[in-house]
């Protein structure tokens, strides 16, 4: 994307051209009666680790599979993501207090999609909002006003005027927002989501970019912005003093709870570390992909192709690996916090270390020590990780293998290879596997090749993450056949029959969630008992 007044890149999710301060083009009504009054963009909330992006497989001839339905999966996927919007807003706290109370709560609908063009012939626009890392609370901009939502979806006035942009912290304690002036200033502010206090952090701030820290109390953001290289970097936030960290043209990666760890790149993307009072260089140029975790005291990130580690307590990062940085590798009951326009993901453990990251290569165990990755597998297709986080099921080749402890002395051992293994579901113990053979027969995994089939009917879709998912409450396997969503034990015998016309499923934490076409009216529920619960209707 470039912008239509200097032709600059546009950087990704941007609302405004970073070189001249052009409203972005496409953007809807971001211009309000006059150029200087702006509405801006804003990106999709952040979900946890549901879909694997796939490597390609080895060449293998037990089963040719077919090329990937792009003009199917892209509005299947956004179709589940403004139901994963919907829903994961009151999962936590709907599982406390009881999460029928809820069911009949679709008045707000309209707060959660904003369609530009339409769902049609493949072509669908972003839904805007932004809901935080632990899945607590939900925010949007409606016309000059800026509201968020928590578990009782009843709408909470933040603040009124035109809204430059705005951010909401990893723990959704705090929201950081900018009241616009003009397109390249405004009025800094934080609230207090728990008591509704409102501080202002700074003014004549530029409108574009802040980044907040996990808990939201610290916040970094942009004044005298002239240009991309042309501004002047800032920290403040509760009880931390205003302080320029840098004038020569920089953006914030990632700031701690306190400020004294501050992580931005230049603009030639070097990576800089500020320690509350001076700033140090930690890599050259061309610094990429970041991850940090949630206290912010580590950050794994790509340069050269290569993928770096570093702590503030290092004097030079550690290169881990050659191979360049895809992500990590989570359970699906833990969170990632990505922010596209800062190009950071908040990651929601405690320590990277011990863990496992999905290189440009396979997926490989980052060592206890933060020195070294070992590789557990190359061209994988698909994986599993344990709830723990100490054991791995993935597929190599069209086979299923297993590690019971990742580690050092680590051993692959083989579970399945009768048929071309197409994709894995487990339970977060992966005591109970099911599999997809053949593009439509999914089979349960008793014993090395022992299996049991469920149906050998499956719907036609090759990203089996929205025909098939692990019910964790329930300990059900989900399924869609033929249209009609069924869920099982372990065998066919214990099928049960859910709903007819659903065409998504998918897991959100521990429960699944299902969109039936009803005469095109898309109607969502989430299961996580006998009945399911109807969320909300849209056309």
């Amino acid at each position: 994307m470039f912008c239509n007044q200097c032709g600059k890149p546009l950087p990704e999710g941007a609302a405004f051209c970073p070189e001249c301060g052009a409203v972005r083009e496409t953007e809807p009504e971001a211009v309000k009666e006059s150029a200087a009054k702006t509405e801006p963009e804003q990106i999709s909330a952040p979900m946890q680790n549901m879909a694997f992006n796939p490597i390609p497989a080895e060449n293998k001839e037990k089963q040719k599979k077919k090329g990937f339905p792009f003009k199917i999966l892209v509005p299947a996927a956004v179709v589940f993501a403004v139901l994963v919007a919907i829903l994961v807003i009151f999962l936590t706290a709907g599982r406390k207090t009881g999460m029928d109370t809820y069911a009949d709560k679709k008045d707000y609908i309209e707060t959660f999609i904003s369609f530009e063009n339409g769902m049609y012939e493949g072509e669908v626009s972003s839904y805007r909002g932004l809901g935080n890392g632990e899945k607590s609370i939900f925010v949007y901009a409606e016309d000059t006003a800026l509201y968020y939502m928590k578990s009782d979806l009843e709408p909470k006035l933040i603040a009124e005027g035109y809204i430059g942009t705005y951010a909401v912290s990893y723990t959704g304690e705090y929201i950081a927002y900018v009241l616009a002036d003009s397109m390249m200033e405004g009025d800094l502010y934080l609230y207090c989501v728990k008591d509704g206090k409102i501080t202002q952090i700074d003014t004549d701030v530029f409108p574009g970019y802040i980044c907040l820290s996990p808990e939201g109390k610290a916040i970094a953001y942009l004044k005298n912005y002239e240009s991309y290289t042309e501004n002047d970097l800032y920290i403040g936030g509760v009880g931390i003093k205003n302080q320029k960290v840098d004038d020569d043209g920089s953006m914030p990666v990632a700031i701690s709870n306190n400020g004294k760890i501050f992580y931005y790149i230049d603009d030639s993307s070097k990576l800089y570390i500020y320690n509350g009072k001076n700033s140090e260089k930690v890599s050259s140029s061309g610094c990429s992909n970041f991850f940090v975790n949630k206290d912010v005291s580590e950050i794994l990130y790509t340069k050269d192709g290569k993928t770096y580690y570093h702590t503030p307590k290092m004097e030079d990062p550690v290169k881990i690996s050659n191979e360049e940085l895809y992500s990590v590798v989570l359970p699906e009951n833990v969170i990632s916090f990505e922010d596209v326009r800062i190009g950071s993901t908040i990651v929601g453990v405690k320590s990277f270390k011990g863990g496992v990251l999905e290189l440009s290569d396979g997926l490989y165990w980052f060592n206890d020590k933060g020195t070294d990755t070992i590789k557990i597998c190359s061209t994988i297709y698909d994986y599993k990780l344990s709830g723990d986080g100490k054991s791995i099921l993935f597929i190599k080749s069209g086979d299923l293998y297993k590690i019971k402890k990742i580690g050092d002395n680590m051993e692959a051992e083989l579970l399945y290879d009768e048929k071309y293994v197409d994709y894995v579901v487990a339970s977060d113990d992966l005591s109970k596997i099911y599999i997809v053979v053949e593009e439509e027969e999914l089979l349960y995994l008793k014993g090395k090749n022992k299996t049991e089939r469920i149906t050998n009917d499956l719907s036609q879709d090759d990203y089996y993450s929205y025909i098939i998912a692990y019910n964790e409450d329930m300990k059900k396997i989900f399924f869609i056949e033929n249209d009609t969503l069924y869920y099982a034990g372990t065998n066919a015998k214990s099928k049960v029959k859910v709903m007819e016309d659903v065409y998504i499923v998918g897991r959100i934490l521990n429960m699944v969630v299902f969109v039936k076409d009803d005469d095109d009216v898309d109607i969502g529920y989430y299961m996580n008992s006998k009945e399911p619960v109807r969320i909300y209707e849209a056309e």
